[in-house]
């Protein structure tokens, strides 16, 4: 009688021991599927810093341009002169 129960205590052991290795085997697999994914993919800091270092766009001109004015309204479409350009003084 005594040998079946140092066999039954041996399979409840190899059983506990074979428990304890799957579940690290499944850690080891979920901490390189993570590694993976952080390789792979933007961080967040990298990301959320990204638009704010990006340029305006169009709204900006390039420096190797030089900015234009916009042309003076014309008078006849206004209707009056523009400040200044009277042929007489004012007062």
């Amino acid at each position: 009688m005594p040998p079946r129960m140092l066999l039954d205590i041996g399979s409840i052991l190899g059983g506990l021991g074979l428990a304890v290795v799957a579940f690290l085997v499944v850690i080891l697999v979920c901490v390189v599927i993570l590694r993976l994914l952080a390789v792979i993919l933007p961080s967040y800091e990298e990301r959320d810093a990204a638009p704010l270092a990006a340029p305006e766009g169009p709204a900006t001109a390039p420096e190797s341009e030089p900015a234009t004015e916009a042309p003076a309204p014309d008078a006849s479409v206004l209707g009056t002169q523009p400040a200044g350009t009277a042929d007489e003084p004012a007062g």
